[in-house]
């Protein structure tokens, strides 16, 4: 029994790493850690001076809007319009997301601006390569970022993909701006007639008919309507698509990043020097017990 306990003792001690053979480890691969470890960090330096340097250009979009006719009658037809005093966006943030991640959205000048005319598929490439986001806690803007191998190639990026926003934009607000001016001259045509009506009832001494009445309540309508129709369309020239702030464009390159470059290289080149430094006294101690059986 003292045999069998002795022995089974032996045999947790053989199986168990103490930190001295840790240390006697480390003491013998030291060597080849370090060489891996510099190995490593010549490859990061390497992959930073042959990578071409990617800068980037960031700008806030205000996105057009058009007014709200807030009259008692679109009250009732919809209660959204007073949530905004500015206005209505003409498109969600979220739709001109979607819209802008298709190839077909862009031009062939906004192409050539940011330099991918050389590509394959440029459209498609240009759409991965841009970033355009809606603004945390705010509706109607949004945030575009560029991309470029020269701080001016990546503003001219994004001031070119700016205007073609702006241009879409516009194109959307247009037939509701050319509704309203026609909505406008009907409402004024109408509101004319209604006066002349009023004028006549006056003059033969009939303004408290029903008529009477109701032409006059058609008339504070009318006024109503009007001054809605005059706020969408006089309003729209400063509820164009604009900019926050000018697009700012950084001299400092976002890509290659040279200290997560050189970290990765040198912890990368440490970890495997340890794992051949392993597999070396693994081989070796499978060879010394191979020969002991012999």
């Amino acid at each position: 029994m003292n045999h069998q306990d002795q022995h089974s003792q032996d045999s947790r001690i053989d199986g168990e790493i103490s930190l001295l053979d840790i240390l006697l480890f480390l003491k013998g691969a030291y060597k080849t850690v370090l060489f891996f470890g510099a190995f490593g960090i010549a490859l990061a330096i390497a992959y930073s001076v042959l990578t071409p340097k990617q800068y980037e250009a960031t700008a806030q979009i205000v996105m057009a809007q058009i007014g709200a006719a807030n009259n008692n009658n679109n009250n009732n037809n919809n209660n959204n319009n007073n949530l905004n005093p500015l206005g209505i966006n003409i498109e969600d943030p979220a739709l001109l997301v979607s819209r802008m991640s298709l190839p077909t959205s862009y031009s062939p000048q906004v192409i050539s601006a940011c330099g991918f005319d050389d590509k394959s598929e440029p459209g498609a490439a240009l759409a991965k390569s841009i970033k355009l986001s809606p603004a945390k806690g705010v509706p109607n803007v949004v945030e575009l970022k560029t991309v470029g191998p020269t701080p001016e190639v990546a503003l001219g990026c994004a001031s070119a993909t700016f205007d073609l926003i702006k241009t879409t934009q516009s194109q959307i607000l247009t037939p509701y701006i050319e509704e309203a001016k026609t909505k406008l001259a009907d409402d004024q045509t109408r509101l004319d007639k209604a006066k002349d009506l009023v004028s006549r009832a006056d003059r033969s001494g009939s303004a408290m008919g029903v008529a009477y009445l109701s032409t006059r309540d058609e008339i504070r309508y009318l006024l109503d309507e009007i001054t809605a129709l005059k706020n969408v369309v006089a309003s729209n020239q400063n509820r164009v698509t604009h900019l926050v702030a000018p697009i700012y464009a950084s001299d400092i390159p976002i890509s290659p990043k040279k200290r997560i470059t050189l970290a990765a290289g040198l912890f990368g080149g440490i970890f495997l020097g340890l794992l051949i430094a392993l597999a070396r006294q693994m081989v070796a101690k499978l060879k010394s017990e191979a020969g002991g059986v012999l």
